[in-house]
């Protein structure tokens, strides 16, 4: 009985009261672990890392210090090359008709130096005569200008005394025009000297550059060099395009300048026209700067005859945007206008107006190498399949396919 009695308890206390979880909280941890200190290991810069690094500093340092020394010098290689691949094409063409390559690149020599010296046969006596009577009637031109500009001002009642004086500032530009337009014959002796430099060194490059190319391409993985050879092909094509057409749109612009000059009674045609082919190898601005002198010695005629010349020569300008330049130029240079304005001001920056005037083949042939291999590169690495982009692009050899991953060229830039 006592036993049935006992067993009920039991049961009836487990009813009641159930039995305690067990503890499965982590343990405390002592309280002295929390006072240990946090003991930060830095990496200790050995002697060896810094000396490697200061070594790299002065070898960077050097090399930018010997590539200014040597800056002109580079200067007229990259001009030897551009010219070398403007006339690649006449080479390749009396090539075809089965005559070695030094003979077709010396007769394509002799072409070009009978042109250059007809060229300063007939033209060195008419810039020498012109020169001297601009220095001699100067003064009385700069006299005409204010004259001018100050018959303008009365009629405008633009003559007060805190008015600025637009007849001397006139004036003081003409005079700036005119050694502009004098130093022309020192600037082209200048470039003839230059030019024996660059003959010789556009011969060498159109013998050898053929085999140097072939040895850089070799010299990469097999699966890319279809596209190294489409993409140095295309460099310069696009380098001696632009030189190609910058000759003829220089041409064209300093013939219709002259006869413009001639017509309307200016002064020094001549020199006008000269002045104006030159400036027009400017991208964008050298228009405009072969405007100038034309309006200030058009001011010397009076006031209708300068706005007479402004409206002419605008027209002339107009008429090569619209017909020569889309011909001759955007064939060849597909670069935005953006890309020509920067290229423009880092080349300026860089060598002055050389630098101006390469700058555009320069970064054409960049251009290049940016759509055909870097961003067919970023594709590839995003694993982009990127259709529309390899039906804008196409290649220069047939061989070589175009596509997301292998590069080519644009057949609409604009």
């Amino acid at each position: 009985m006592w036993g049935r009695f006992a067993a009920v308890s039991a049961w009836s206390m487990t009813r009641c009261y159930p039995r305690a979880m067990p503890d499965t909280a982590a343990p405390e941890e002592p309280a002295g672990s929390a006072l240990r200190p946090v003991v930060v290991e830095r990496p200790v810069l050995a002697v060896r890392t810094l000396v490697v690094a200061a070594l790299i500093v002065i070898a960077i340092l050097g090399l930018l210090t010997v590539l200014r020394q040597v800056l002109d010098l580079l200067l007229i290689l990259l001009v030897a090359i551009v010219f070398a691949e403007g006339m690649r094409p006449i080479v390749g063409r009396l090539e075809d008709r089965r005559l070695p390559r030094p003979a077709a690149i010396a007769v394509v020599y002799l072409g070009f130096i009978a042109v250059l010296a007809l060229l300063i046969t007939l033209l060195v006596q008419p810039i020498v005569d012109e020169a001297t009577s601009l220095a001699r009637h100067l003064p009385s031109y700069q006299a005409s200008i204010q004259s001018t500009v100050a018959s303008w001002q009365h009629a405008l009642n633009l003559g007060g005394s805190g008015s600025p004086n637009i007849g001397n500032t006139l004036a003081g530009s003409l005079d700036t025009a005119k050694n502009v337009l004098l130093t022309i014959g020192g600037y082209i002796v200048g470039v003839i000297v230059n030019l024996i430099l660059v003959l010789v060194i556009g011969f060498l490059w159109l013998i050898t550059s053929d085999r140097l190319k072939r040895f850089v391409v070799d010299l990469l993985p097999l699966r890319h060099q279809a596209l190294a050879g489409d993409v140095f092909g295309e460099m310069g094509q696009r380098m001696g395009g632009f030189l190609r057409a910058t000759a003829i749109n220089m041409v064209v612009v300093g013939v219709l300048t002259g006869v413009a000059c001639t017509a309307l009674g200016l002064p020094s045609p001549v020199l006008l026209g000269i002045f104006a082919g030159l400036t027009a190898a400017i991208p964008l601005v050298g228009p405009f700067l072969g405007i100038v002198p034309p309006f200030l010695l058009g001011l010397t005629l009076g006031a209708g005859h300068a706005v007479l010349v402004l409206v002419v020569l605008l027209i002339v300008q107009l008429i090569d945007a619209n017909f020569v330049v889309p011909q001759v130029m955007n064939r060849v240079v597909s670069l935005p206008a953006l890309a020509v304005v920067v290229s423009l001001l880092i080349g300026g920056a860089l060598q002055g107006l050389i630098g101006a005037l390469l700058a555009v083949p320069v970064a054409s042939a960049l251009q290049v190498v940016f759509l055909r291999v870097v961003v067919p590169y970023i594709h590839t690495t995003q694993g982009r399949n990127d259709q529309a982009y390899a039906r804008a692009y196409t290649p220069l050899s047939a061989e070589h396919r175009a596509g997301p991953t292998e590069g080519g060229r644009r057949l609409n830039p604009r």
